[in-house]
């Protein structure tokens, strides 16, 4: 498990799979479930790399993690 992850050097999609992997949830379809998300809408977002602020709150709690924001 990472403990500090920047979305300057990755995707939003590979930061929450490195997320996952100290996790109990192994897929994106699990952690839409846990969410009660559509699946369809939460893969669609990531492939996108567009994911709203509330919803990104939602899964980095989830996967056991904190939304912080830094100053340059």
């Amino acid at each position: 498990m990472m403990e500090n992850i920047s979305l300057d050097t990755v995707t939003l999609k590979n930061a929450l799979r490195l997320m996952m992997e100290g996790s109990e949830y192994h897929t994106f379809k699990e952690v839409a479930e846990t969410l009660e998300m559509p699946r369809s809408t939460f893969q669609s977002s990531l492939d996108n790399n567009a994911i709203r602020v509330r919803d990104l709150q939602k899964i980095v709690h989830l996967l056991g993690y904190e939304l912080t924001l830094v100053k340059k």
